[in-house]
């Protein structure tokens, strides 16, 4: 059985609420570690308030920006 790599990625930055096309869903398989590394399954994940400073343009946050993808 594969495994599924999914990874939800900045693809433009959010202009009041942020909406399904700001983002998108990449879906990669799960590639075996290598020598000195480790996979982890993630259940839970949280998002906190302060990840909407970091899809901002501007310089306000102490966190850097998010990297747009696209």
């Amino acid at each position: 059985m594969s495994k599924t790599n999914r990874q939800f990625l900045l693809a433009s930055r959010p202009s009041g609420y942020p909406k399904e096309s700001d983002f998108d869903l990449v879906e990669l398989p799960v590639s075996e570690p290598d020598d000195g590394q480790l996979l982890v399954r993630t259940i839970f994940l949280s998002v906190d308030p302060y990840m909407r400073g970091r899809m901002n343009d501007n310089r306000g946050s102490y966190a850097p920006q998010l990297r747009i993808v696209r």
